[in-house]
């Protein structure tokens, strides 16, 4: 009566295996010196798996992309594509490239190096990579070493390099006396180069003496198109003709002989649109100068005419005004885009309404038009009672204010102006301590958006600053062009730096409020 079937159930188990696999034996041995072996072995006192081995086992100088490795039980092998060089000091991290079975446990520190000559190198190179503009630090990017000036990294694959650490630590060790180039990239595509297009990367314009000079390097990294500026294809129709390039472009200049070009971005900053006014049976050469971010040129020569084709037409749009005003001097700054180049601007239609009874008009040396980036401007000063607690003025633009190169009208817009006041705003105090004779310091929004800025002065105070949260960083600017230039390794040009501001607690944020007063906020570099 007391039988019955046994039934199914899960093992109770033991402790959970918290132990990393350890070493116990390796052919070369750790400093081993006339190595002869093909490959190599290591032996672990535990089953063990590999994990990405190509990405997180790195051996220095790389026996080859295609380097094969294998596990079975307990041992794990590499095969080298390429044979062992002669008279040559490898350096192998494993990283997390060799786990237990049971938890995943990687093996803690594990690193070999062997030497297929007399001798071991010993030599290391160390520092650290930030990306600019950036707080956190980039993990897990390339680091990478060449010996040659003529070494390009949008090409060619480097003997030496590491990873990043989560904190953007690197090291190269085991390396020789000697010079080195040093550089650093995303590596998404995995294939040990730089893509210019999509990664970011950074470099060290000048060569690393080993041993000296080669602790505590800084690589800075930008995210820039370094492709060689191009122009891509020219499309003519019935009333504009459309230049594209390769990439954005950050100026352009169209002549031709006896005629006057009128041109303007196009959907984006990579194609222009040349406005057609000649007759049209004829066809006009023009002479196209662009530059790109990094200063790369192009001079070419095209001709443009009239086709059949014809583009979509877009509706004419004045797009939302960003206003600033000076609580005290009223003084005013507009800024829009249209959506079209403007032909005609009627400032008997754009007024300010300052109070109920009040009104002040536009005159026309108070608004411009940027024709290239179609970029509105208006800069006035108001004539607001200063005895007005709250002053409330509009700024009314009827229909009609603005006509296209097309002829189609802009719509009315009523756009009401914050004329901000002490209680409503914050104080920031800013104090500089440095040797460089030029900086930019840019305080941000939480978007990114520059609110707020000056130049070259030791200490300034911003006041009215609307409450938000802001971040601060500083642009060295070394060549004094009043903008911040990224570099261009062709060149042999290191980027500009940028110091970003961060406080004692290890914030790079801080908060405005109404009515508060912050700083002086002390930036040293």
């Amino acid at each position: 009566m007391l039988w019955q079937c046994a039934r199914q159930g899960q093992p109770a188990g033991g402790p959970k295996d918290v132990d990393a696999p350890i070493l116990i034996s390796s052919n070369p041995t750790n400093g081993q010196k006339n190595f002869t072996g093909k490959n190599i072995t290591l032996i672990f006192d535990e089953y063990v798996k590999l994990k990405d081995p190509k990405e997180e086992i790195i051996i220095n100088p790389t026996p080859g992309t295609n380097t094969k490795y294998l596990v079975k039980k307990k041992t794990v092998t590499i095969i080298p594509e390429y044979p062992w060089q002669t008279n040559t000091t490898y350096s192998v991290a494993f990283r997390n490239g060799i786990q237990d079975i049971n938890e995943s446990n990687s093996a803690e520190d594990l690193h070999l190096a062997f030497s297929t000559g007399s001798t071991i190198d010993s030599l290391s190179i160390r520092g650290h990579v930030t990306e600019v503009f950036k707080e956190k630090p980039p993990e897990k990017l390339l680091v990478a070493l060449y010996q040659s000036d003529s070494f390009n990294i949008f090409q060619d694959r480097p003997v030496y390099f590491t990873k990043t650490s989560k904190t953007g630590e690197f090291s190269i060790n085991n390396l020789k006396e000697g010079k080195y180039y040093v550089y650093a990239f995303e590596d998404k595509n995995k294939n040990t180069k730089v893509d210019s297009k999509t990664e970011v990367y950074g470099f060290l314009p000048y060569a690393i003496d080993v041993p000296q000079n080669s602790d505590s390097l800084h690589i800075p990294l930008v995210h820039l198109d370094a492709r060689p500026l191009k122009l891509s294809s020219t499309k003519n129709t019935s009333s504009i003709s459309i230049i594209r390039f390769n990439k954005p472009i950050d100026s352009v200049n169209i002549v031709a002989e006896k005629n006057k070009i009128l041109y303007t971005y196009g959907d984006n900053f990579s194609e222009i649109f040349v406005y057609k006014k000649f007759p049209k049976e004829d066809s006009l050469k023009i002479q196209v100068y662009a530059n790109d971010s990094l200063r790369q040129k192009i001079d070419t020569s095209l001709f443009v005419k009239f086709t059949d084709g014809k583009i979509p037409t877009e509706k004419f749009r004045i797009d939302e005004w960003s206003l600033t005003i000076h609580p005290k001097s009223y003084e005013l700054k507009a800024t829009t885009h249209a959506s079209k180049i403007i032909n005609k601007i009627n400032t008997d239609s754009i007024y300010f309404q300052l109070d109920t009874i009040n009104y002040q008009s536009v005159r026309k040396e108070e608004i411009t038009f940027d024709t290239l980036k179609k970029i509105i401007s208006l800069k006035t000063k108001l004539n607001i009672n200063p005895k007005e607690k709250k002053p409330k003025p509009i700024l009314l633009l009827g229909k009609g204010s603005f006509i296209s190169i097309d002829n189609d009208s802009s719509k009315s817009q009523d756009v009401k102006i914050e004329v901000p006041t002490l209680e409503e705003t914050g104080v920031v105090s800013i104090e500089v301590k440095t040797k460089e004779k030029h900086y930019q310091v840019k305080m941000v929004s939480a978007d990114n958006k520059i609110q707020y800025s000056f130049r070259d002065l030791p200490k300034h105070t911003f006041n009215f600053v609307k409450p938000t949260d802001y971040k601060i960083y500083i642009i060295i600017d070394r060549n004094n062009n009043h903008r911040w230039d990224p570099g261009n390794f062709n060149k042999k040009e290191m980027v500009e730096k940028v110091v970003l501001y961060k406080s004692i607690e290890g914030k790079y944020t801080f908060p405005v409020r109404a009515n508060w007063e912050i700083g002086p906020l002390l930036i040293t570099f």
